[in-house]
Order: structure tokens, then sequence, then C-alpha cells
């Protein structure tokens, strides 16, 4: 994936969950990552002003977050930026 169309498909879900720091799912060749969006870099210097690599890094979503995961964005699949659905349906559903 390119940084450009991580970018832009990350800019949805940030609009649809209405957060800078949306919670994604991320799959790549070798694993399937899920968590918050903390940061996401690239280079846009003169040198490389359409750079295709940037870094994204995710945190493990709760009240004491775990370990931050950086994913290079060229190692993310293609269709492989999902947004990862709320609970707070369920849980309204049973009560909670």
């Amino acid at each position: 994936m390119t940084a450009e169309k991580f970018e832009t498909v990350l800019d949805e879900i940030r609009l649809r969950q209405g957060t800078r720091n949306p919670v994604v799912q991320l799959d790549t060749a070798g694993r399937t990552i899920r968590g918050r969006v903390g940061d996401f870099v690239v280079d846009r210097s003169s040198r490389r002003p359409h750079s295709p690599f940037g870094i994204v890094s995710i945190e493990q979503p709760g009240l004491v977050p775990g370990p931050l995961l950086l994913v290079q964005v060229a190692d993310i699949l293609e269709d492989g930026v999902r947004e990862v659905p709320a609970r707070r349906a369920a849980l309204a559903g049973s009560g909670v």
C-alpha cells in the first residue's frame, strides 16, 4: 500500500469514528494488527515529495495502553486497512 492511499483510507475512517485516533485493523502478509492509530509519519521532504513509504504507530486500546507497534505502510496489503466496529452497540443490548 502507498502512503497516499493509506492516508486517504485513514481520513475516511477518522471521519466515520469522529476521532483523530481511530481503531483499525491492519492486514500485512505476515500478521493482522488491531489497535488505535497513534501517529502516521511519511517523508514529505523536497527530496521525496511522493514517498510511498511511511510508518504508522498502533497502540493497544484500553485503560492502560499496551505496547506500541510500528508498522511500515508498504507492508500493509492493498486492501488491508479496515475500521474496527464499535463495541458500544453490543454492550447496550446486554444492559451494560
